[in-house]
């Protein structure tokens, strides 16, 4: 079994998918309970570039705003041609606040420079990478709708601890707002000779444990990402 469409690498999230650089380890930081994850889909003729630039100086102004971290990764091999972006935060207390700073600045009308967008608001269930990786294999894991909650989460850890065995550091991240009833789930790597040996000792216990396992897996997307800022 090969890595496919392993964003849906936050994260780094990432993601993933999603994770803290070690400046940023505050016993504040420490406390974050959601991530605010966003895909920005790189627009047909645009230069990544520009949007790159626009999308590092919005994240650093979200951080301003009172998010705990926010970072940017970029689409290296994937489905998805598309910027990554994330925020952390304890509760939706902060959250509150970060917004009414947001709409007191807010100011004139937004031109959009990308082709689409997409916001979630994820619950972080583990959280073991703590620093945000230079390269991120991000992964999003939908499980059969015959499938109970408590199942679906079965699921997820069942799969977690094989990724986590064979990279190393991950996190776990379970649907809380948004488009995607899903868990999404972000691994780190050095480089694609680190990744190597990584995905081969995925493939080692997939091959040893998994194939004649029933994982119910209705969709699977991954992404692999690379880190722009943090």
């Amino acid at each position: 079994m090969k890595m496919f469409n392993v964003i849906a690498v936050l994260v780094v999230l990432g993601w993933v998918l999603q994770s803290q650089a070690d400046h940023h380890e505050t016993t504040a930081a420490d406390s974050n309970q959601y991530v605010l994850h966003s895909v920005y889909e790189i627009a047909h003729g645009q230069n990544p570039d520009d949007l790159e630039t626009e999308l590092v100086a919005y994240q650093k102004n979200q951080e301003s705003l009172g998010f705990n971290n926010c970072g940017l990764y970029k689409h290296q091999y994937g489905s998805q041609r598309a910027f990554y972006s994330f925020c952390y935060f304890n509760d939706f207390d902060q959250f509150e606040i970060i917004m009414k700073k947001a709409d007191a600045a807010e100011t004139g009308s937004v031109v959009q420079n990308f082709a689409s967008h997409t916001d979630n608001i994820l619950h972080v269930q583990q959280r073991n990478l703590k620093a945000s990786p230079a390269h991120a294999v991000y992964m999003t894991w939908r499980f059969g709708p015959y499938l109970s909650l408590t199942e679906r989460q079965a699921r997820a850890d069942q799969m977690f601890d094989i990724f986590t065995r064979g990279f190393g550091d991950c996190n776990l991240y379970y649907h809380n707002w948004g488009s995607d009833l899903a868990h999404y789930m972000s691994c780190g790597f050095k480089d694609y000779a680190d990744f190597g040996k990584k995905d081969g000792a995925v493939n080692k216990i997939i091959e040893a444990e998994l194939m004649e396992a029933k994982l119910d897996i209705l969709e699977h997307s991954d992404e692999l990402l690379i880190k722009i800022m943090d």
